[in-house]
């Protein structure tokens, strides 16, 4: 038996269909000679069926002289519903299956009533979403890694130590489920190829992080190469950054020194670092350690001046507020306090972490062009790219995806040349 309409819908958005325009507001009427005429429901208004004029002459003559009657059909349920378009699985685009599967996961019900009475040949059952469930979940780690991760407006590179415990941890909870132990064990192999040894940019960004420093380098790592089940001497590897931390700062010291009056006074933050708010909520292994970290914080005055500007950055301790921190405002506001670091970690955490950014700037030039636009010179095409990106950054547009269009639910709806009435 075919399911319930009620279910159908539920996964319903209100849009006329083209069967609509002539099962309630027009019909088609031969006459002797073999010609059709459309004429409409509401008045004496006749069309000679003719291709050019397609659907949209008809659907307008609806719209401009009979908005009524149209809105009263649409109420009384007489109208149907296009279903939702769900977004498609491709291979080449990141978080793609994520996206499906969070999307379609609510009307799995109405999902499974629908294969089974219209594609019987599959068996498609309510239990088999339980897996679904656990991959949306697991998968839900690396879409918010590559949300976190991909920001353009934001600093990224101290963000992604603790990413990568939340992904680490992720694989340390789903290895041992039966029905996912295969699918982690991939992933997990992939994920050591590249990130066994994370890079020395993304550790050194972490201790200029204030609320990270050293002291919490060693936690992370501990509990990210625990979570790998990977056998590694993590306080060699804090002591080899801990030295490079002291070589880095000694060669910008040797460069900046003289030229810059050190100052050890205390700064007067007019923000405390709070100009702008977080993104992201604590979710993840590596988000929890952030947030027990941020707890012990205790405001201190570490100011001797016997100590290094380094020492005095690794000693002294603040208090941030969780929600509303902002490294980049941070270091704004300390930059009188430590000035050598301040400009350390300008080039350091503006390193991006993703290629989000430079892969639409390529891509772009591809958008402007097209058959019909192919013969503009170089400086033009730069000219109109940067053109675009510009208008994008006034409004903080440059993050959103292009539509994907989907091929499997085109609009039903033509639209023609309209015809005169």
């Amino acid at each position: 038996m075919p399911p319930p309409s009620d279910e159908f819908d539920a996964y319903e958005e209100e849009k006329p269909l083209k069967s609509d325009l002539f099962r309630v507001h027009m019909k088609k009427i031969e006459l002797d000679d073999g010609t059709i005429k459309i004429m409409c429901n509401y008045c004496p208004k006749t069309y000679k069926a003719v291709k050019s004029f397609g659907y949209g002459t008809y659907w307008n003559h609806v719209k401009r002289n009979h908005p009524f009657e149209l809105v009263k059909a649409s109420n009384q349920g007489q109208i149907s519903r296009r279903p939702i378009k769900f977004s498609r699985d491709i291979s080449t685009r990141w978080n793609s299956t994520y996206k499906l599967l969070n999307e379609s996961v609510e009307y799995k019900e109405i999902l499974v009533s629908f294969i089974t009475y219209n594609v019987p040949s599959i068996s498609l059952q309510l239990k088999y979403w339980d897996v679904c469930i656990k991959i949306l979940e697991l998968l839900r780690v690396f879409n918010d890694a590559t949300n976190a991760l991909s920001g353009i407006y934001y600093l990224t590179t101290h963000l992604f130590l603790v990413q990568s415990v939340n992904i680490a941890g992720a694989f340390s909870d789903c290895e041992l489920d039966v029905q996912l132990s295969q699918c982690v064990a991939a992933m997990k192999k992939k994920w050591i190829q590249y990130y066994k040894d994370i890079p020395n940019i993304y550790l050194l960004a972490s201790c200029f992080d204030p609320r990270f420093k050293l002291e919490c380098l060693q936690d992370y790592l501990t509990h990210y190469y625990n979570s790998l089940g990977i056998e590694t001497d993590v306080l060699s590897c804090c002591n080899s950054v801990k030295t490079l931390l002291y070589e880095l700062y000694d060669e910008y010291l040797k460069i900046y020194g003289p030229s810059l009056n050190i100052s050890v006074s205390q700064p007067q933050p007019t923000s405390d670092g709070t100009t702008s708010s977080s993104q992201f909520k604590l979710k993840g292994l590596g988000d929890r350690l952030f947030s027990q970290r941020a707890k012990k914080l205790r405001a201190s005055s570490s100011s001797s001046n016997t100590h290094s500007e380094l020492e005095r950055f690794l000693e002294a301790s603040h208090v941030f507020l969780e929600d509303k921190f902002s490294i980049r405002g941070w270091w704004k506001d300390y930059e009188q306090e430590y000035p050598i670091l301040a400009i350390i970690a300008k080039q350091i955490l503006g390193t991006p972490v993703s290629t989000v950014a430079v892969e639409q700037e390529f891509s772009a030039g591809g958008n402007i062009l097209n058959p019909r636009r192919s013969v503009l010179c170089p400086q033009s095409l730069e000219a109109q790219a940067c053109v675009d990106d510009w208008t994008k950054a006034k409004f903080r547009q440059q993050e959103l995806e292009p539509e994907i269009v989907n091929d499997f639910f085109e609009d039903d709806q033509t639209t023609g040349t309209e015809g005169n009435e």
